[in-house]
């Protein structure tokens, strides 16, 4: 019976660590994951930013060439 008390004692203080070790492997995985999150998040940002960089740059062109053509030329364009 000391045997087996004793068994149960070291089989508890096993489980114990491997649940430790488990929420210490999950806790680095969460952040790991957190990281690229962020990583991705940032990328799609800058690309949003070239984006919108290359958009504005488009219609500035856009605006100074109809702000060159006559009012005949702006309505054609709208046909």
């Amino acid at each position: 019976e000391q045997i087996d008390i004793q068994f149960a004692r070291e089989l508890e203080e096993e489980l114990e660590r491997e649940a430790q070790r488990m929420n210490a492997q999950i806790v680095r995985d969460e952040e790991i994951a957190k990281i690229h999150a962020e990583e991705e998040l940032q990328q799609m940002i800058e690309g949003l930013g070239r984006s919108n960089e290359t958009i504005a740059k488009h219609l500035e062109e856009y605006e100074q060439a109809t702000a060159e053509l006559t009012i005949g030329e702006r309505i054609e364009l709208m046909s």
